[in-house]
């Protein structure tokens, strides 16, 4: 499978921090994922079949063609079958609450009901593989979203980008003197303008910092990077690394590390 990033329209800098793209057939006809907790919300246009269910086990629900989800504090099992291809655009949270009315409570909303023509058009190019035409079109229509429900950004809007830009570690009273409101007033802003509170939406920013380090590098210290992150030590990173992913860090790093050498292993495979 091909990962592959790209730049939004500028006007949507604000609202959209990426879009993505998928490519490429799995290396057998079934594949598993485990997609952890994220800091930001995702919409994503498939071409493809997978199936999502909790990690605990129970039924597993097939996954709309165009389908918005994030910021779970739950890790969630995936199954793909087949190629599988997929369109998308990671959101900040106050973007997908401006541009499609989310908040935490949203677990995932199945977009092809409400705009089914357009589901249709952006399957039809990525099953096509067209994906600057796929993403063309998804930019035309988040910027008619944006001019039809867009507004100007508040101080619960402000507060959560400083949370970005701090990894989550500026406290609401911090946030709440630097644009002159008590505590609880800006905790009201923040939740009706970003459609999470504070507190959680922290949470998942060191989270996802975390998971991204040790992807990078799984032998990294734990010590260091609780201090770095601002957790009183070690062992509270840990426990709330375990809380939001149902693994350890240590245990994290071993997948990272098997990953690895699956992936070594392929790239030096046979002809």
């Amino acid at each position: 499978m091909v990962y592959q990033e790209f730049a939004p329209d500028p006007r949507l800098g604000h609202l959209v921090r990426n879009y993505f793209q998928v490519s490429g057939s799995l290396h057998s006809a079934r594949e598993e994922h485990r997609f952890l907790p994220e800091r930001l919300v995702r919409l994503s246009f498939s071409a493809g079949q997978t199936w999502q269910g909790s990690l605990l086990g129970g039924n597993m629900d097939r996954l709309p063609d165009a389908l918005l989800t994030g910021l779970s504090l739950t890790p969630l099992r995936a199954v793909s079958e087949g190629e599988n291809k997929v369109l998308g655009a990671e959101l900040l949270p106050w973007g997908a609450r401006q541009l499609f009315g989310w908040d935490a409570r949203t677990v995932s909303l199945d977009l092809s009901l409400k705009y089914p023509a357009l589901t249709r058009a952006l399957g039809s190019l990525v099953r096509l593989s067209a994906w600057e035409e796929a993403r063309q079109t998804l930019d035309a229509w988040l910027l008619e979203l944006l001019a039809q429900r867009g507004r100007e950004s508040g101080a619960g809007i402000q507060a959560a980008a400083t949370l970005y830009r701090t990894l989550g570690q500026t406290r609401l009273g911090t946030l709440a003197d630097e644009v002159g409101l008590s505590s609880r007033q800006l905790e009201r802003l923040f939740v009706s303008e970003v459609g999470i509170n504070a507190k959680t939406l922290a949470r998942l920013i060191r989270f996802e910092e975390i998971h991204n380090r040790l992807m990078v590098d799984p032998d990294l210290s734990l010590a260091g990077l609780a201090y770095e992150l601002g957790f009183a030590d070690q062992a509270h990173l840990t426990r709330e690394f375990r809380a939001l992913s149902f693994m350890t860090p240590g245990l994290f790093g071993q997948v990272v590390r098997q990953r690895a050498y699956r992936s070594r292993d392929d790239g030096a495979g046979h002809p």
